[in-house]
């Protein structure tokens, strides 16, 4: 999926995250040309350039280009395997120990140097690569050793080279070592925590597109959905929908506020909104009534009933406030993006060229009884990180957490607690009872659910938080993570006026933020996670 902004801000264990370590510069840093000359396992040193003190160029992923101030360090670039392209940016002074590692996003091909500038001024030695091949084309998708680095092994075969380069240059090896991904990189992160689990201590994986062969079966059945006579569901329509969702869903959590807190608990039919006999406005037709369905639903197997991939959550429809860029576009807030535009810029060249590499294919045909079954044996070895036995990464003491906006519009959010119920049962094989099984898991998993928040930041709710202090927080201080405290995002060219400041709690799952009854409605301090019950 398109790149995304990573989430900042604050949490409300911060100040606990390792602070006199952070007051310990290492005295020793080796010269910065000279690391060009170093011999790496399984990679290579391009070049190795000092970088003064001041505003540098940088993008996330080649898209939104600033200017950033930024500290002095050695910029290091190379290739890892045949064709990884990597970076890794090491702090001249005041290094803080630690080594950051970024995901990508989509399909690769570039990496975010304004994660990475922005990593740098919090003292990482910071490392991000573009996945195996370089720009937009698709080339790549032909070839099984660059499917495999993008969907497997690139972000692996980067860590070992970073952490040499750490040690050369600094002469000592980073204390700890963290990975952070949405989206895509969620999905790498998912991967380093599943197949190579000594990778990293800490690691967060945001809306991660960890079953990236079913995701685009999902972005197929909601183009499916809306391709029938009058099917699609045009912005008004939606945001139609969003409010009658709304209407019988808000307040779950003491307060309406345009937010959904749980949405398996919401009972919602679509049906109340067909037109009746004359109605021509203010309505939804026959077909988009089932357009909405399916879309809530999420493609399944039409012979046995089977879940392919779960659907999108009551909430998602749409956000009637927004405008600048989350107003439209293909990945705008919304379901403008699943009804058709996520499967031609996603899922039909994935299906067309990685896995069927046929230029003539044609995404009608898709058999959803039959293709399945053959669509997982040519990718998901390659390119989904499902596997629910995280004992290795309970073992190296890892530690996880994993977020997802409920009102996500690419990335249906049930996946992560669906894969945490299995990772469940895989532990529970060995304990006495589900119930130590579950708190051993705990000790390790968390997984955060957002109200409102679309795909890794934006939409109505509060969608800024820093996740990745919470997991060095129980990575270092042992102080596992009871609530992130999330504010309100904006992006780039978004029209701020009128915007209503909102923070809010986001509990790990089960627990939702329940309102107090009596504080301020807009402020975190305002609610308490509860746990609350689950229809899914």
């Amino acid at each position: 999926m398109k790149a995304m902004l990573n989430n900042k801000g604050a949490i409300l264990c911060a100040t606990a995250c390792g602070l006199a370590f952070l007051t310990s510069p290492f005295a020793y840093a080796a010269n910065c040309s000279d690391m060009a000359a170093t011999k790496l396992s399984g990679a290579s040193v391009a070049s190795a350039e000092p970088v003064p003190q001041g505003p540098l160029d940088v993008s996330y992923f080649g898209f939104l280009p600033s200017k950033v101030d930024v500290p002095a360090f050695c910029r290091i670039k190379g290739t890892a395997g045949i064709s990884i392209g990597y970076e890794l940016w090491l702090p001249q002074s005041s290094w803080n120990g630690r080594l950051l590692s970024l995901g990508n996003g989509g399909f690769g091909g570039a990496l975010s140097t304004a994660g990475m500038a922005d990593a740098l001024v919090k003292g990482y030695a910071v490392t991000a690569n573009d996945t195996g091949h370089q720009g937009n084309g698709r080339d790549w998708m032909g070839d099984p050793v660059q499917v495999r680095y993008w969907g497997h092994d690139a972000t692996h075969l980067v860590t070992g080279p970073a952490k040499e380069l750490i040690q050369s240059f600094y002469g000592t090896p980073a204390k700890f070592s963290y990975f952070e991904g949405c989206s895509t990189g969620g999905g790498q992160a998912m991967e380093e925590a599943e197949f190579y689990p000594d990778d990293y201590d800490g690691i967060v994986a945001g809306a991660p597109g960890m079953s990236y062969t079913h995701l685009m079966l999902s972005f197929l059945w909601g183009a499916k959905a809306a391709d029938r006579p009058g099917g699609k569901i045009p912005p008004e329509g939606l945001k139609l929908l969003h409010q009658a969702v709304l209407d019988a869903c808000d307040g779950q959590d003491g307060v309406k506020d345009g937010l959904i807190s749980n949405p398996p608990a919401c009972h919602f039919d679509p049906g109340t909104l067909a037109c009746k006999p004359g109605q021509t406005s203010g309505c939804l037709s026959t077909a988009q009534v089932e357009t909405a369905r399916l879309i809530y639903q999420g493609p399944r197997n039409p012979r046995t009933g089977e879940q392919i991939y779960p659907g999108f959550a009551f909430g998602s429809e749409a956000d009637p406030d927004a405008t600048g860029p989350a107003a439209s576009g293909p990945l705008a807030y919304g379901w403008g993006g699943i009804q058709g535009p996520l499967g031609e810029m996603f899922a039909f060249p994935l299906l067309r060229d990685m896995a069927y590499h046929d230029p003539k294919w044609d995404w009608h045909t898709f058999d959803w009884d039959k293709d399945v079954a053959d669509l997982d044996r040519r990718l998901s070895a390659d390119i989904t990180a499902m596997n629910p036995d995280l004992r290795p990464f309970h073992a190296h003491s890892g530690k996880l957490i994993l977020y997802q906006g409920w009102g996500d519009p690419l990335d249906a959010p049930t996946l992560e607690i669906e894969y945490r119920r299995e990772v469940i049962k895989t532990f529970a094989q060995k304990a006495k009872d589900r119930h130590q099984a579950t708190r051993t898991v705990d000790d390790f998993l968390r997984v955060f659910m957002a109200p409102g928040m679309a795909h890794c930041t934006g939409g109505p709710g509060p969608s800024r938080f820093d996740a990745l202090a919470a997991v060095r927080a129980w990575v270092e201080d042992k102080t596992p993570p009871t609530r992130l405290i999330a504010t309100t995002a904006v992006l780039p060219g978004e029209n701020t006026t009128g915007l209503k400041p909102m923070s809010r709690p986001l509990c790990p799952f089960p627990q939702i933020a329940r309102w107090d009854g009596h504080g301020d409605t807009d402020a975190a301090g305002s609610f308490r996670c509860v746990s609350a019950p689950q229809s899914k």
